[in-house]
């Protein structure tokens, strides 16, 4: 599969684009976020050079960002397929496909902390039998997972109260944001968060839920003047990395070490980076005249109203929703994970990246069999 027969497929499904400049022995990697975003850089682009580095050249990696070879809504099929064999995808477009996953993300308001959400929803996969073999029955091998950095609500006009969110248009990342949209009376959209700038500066959105670095990344503030700072969650639906079987069976055990301590090395580095610019961000923003607000007392009882009322209703909507029976089984154990995590991190740096890299080794990676995982 290297890869002149995989950049013959991605030819034939996407007209070639970008494809001519693959060398022989380079395999495509796909991430549908623009190149300077923080999930990108490095996790994608530099992770890229690191194993091209760490194998002395037997696997380099060629980055394709911004959906222009695999559509975010096809990426999961995309690396089954071959057309690449790493890529990133955002589990929430795919909800049929991966039903205990999305169950997992829909708890995204238990933390609001990268690592804690990276860790968790990474070691969970790893952890539950159910959980795996749901990526293997998608074609893939899971890799890792990852966090953003805490949602918050961007919008082109002041959002404080109750009142201010009713009826407004809303683009949401997922179900519980969906949920949490109808419970404040305002109008969720589904959309790429892609076309959140778009929206927001046709008017077709009066706000959009993203983390505050697309603020910059993004250039949302140009769009959007006012932030208001309700913690609305995370997001680690779906994977960081995910392989595909033909390429991952190819590998050595040697190999597979590597994309461990690579992978390792890539949540370590994007939790610290991220979290570094989006303060920097936030900044920035200020110096900018956009209004950082915090919310009224009846919208934050609102939404605590809320997010306690659907941790309540979850079990009986897993069931409803994604045909899981024993909902709460992968819920407790989501939870105990959050926990450990909480625990671990608090006697580490988390500006450290060596030290982060050590704890995610010890805990997740050194226990996953390279010689017979995914195979």
């Amino acid at each position: 599969m290297k890869l002149t027969r995989l950049i013959a497929i991605a030819g034939m499904a996407f007209g070639g684009a970008g494809a001519g400049s693959l060398a022989a022995e380079e395999y495509p990697a796909n991430i549908f976020f623009g190149p300077e975003l923080t999930l990108t850089k490095y996790a994608y682009t530099e992770f890229a050079e690191r194993v091209a580095e760490a194998t002395n050249g037997e696997i380099e990696f060629e980055v394709y960002t911004g959906g222009v070879l695999i559509p975010p809504r096809a990426s999961m099929e995309g690396i089954a397929d071959g057309i690449a064999v790493v890529g990133y995808h955002a589990g929430t477009y795919t909800p049929a496909d991966i039903p205990l996953h999305n169950l997992i993300s829909e708890l995204s308001f238990v933390s609001t902390d990268y690592f804690v959400s990276a860790l968790a929803s990474t070691e969970i996969s790893f952890v539950m039998d159910e959980l795996e073999q749901e990526w293997k029955e998608n074609g893939v091998i899971y890799g890792g997972g990852y966090s953003t950095a805490p949602y918050v609500l961007m919008c082109n006009t002041p959002i404080k109260t109750l009142a201010d969110v009713e009826g407004k248009r809303l683009r949401m990342p997922g179900a519980i944001w969906d949920r949490w949209a109808t419970a404040m009376g305002a109008v969720s959209v589904n959309v790429p968060s892609s076309e959140i700038y778009t929206g927001l500066d046709r008017g077709t959105l009066d706000c959009g839920v993203n983390p505050a670095e697309g603020l910059k990344s993004r250039s949302f503030w140009d769009v959007a003047d006012h932030v208001l700072e309700l913690p609305l969650g995370v997001y680690y639906s779906g994977f960081h990395w995910a392989y595909n079987p033909e390429f991952w069976t190819g590998l050595s055990v040697e190999q597979r070490e590597t994309l461990y301590e690579q992978m390792a090395w890539a949540i370590a580095k994007t939790g610290v980076e991220y979290m570094a610019e989006t303060d920097r961000v936030i900044a920035a923003a200020k110096e900018r005249g956009v209004s950082f607000d915090e919310p009224a007392d009846d919208l934050m009882d609102a939404h605590e109203r809320f997010v306690a009322a659907d941790r309540q209703a979850l079990v009986d909507l897993a069931k409803e929703k994604y045909g899981v029976d024993d909902a709460q089984r992968y819920i407790d154990t989501y939870m105990e994970l959050v926990a450990k995590w909480t625990e671990l991190l608090s006697t580490v740096d988390t500006n450290d990246v060596d030290a982060v890299k050590a704890l995610i080794m010890s805990e997740i990676y050194d226990k996953v069999d390279p010689s017979s995982y995914g195979l």
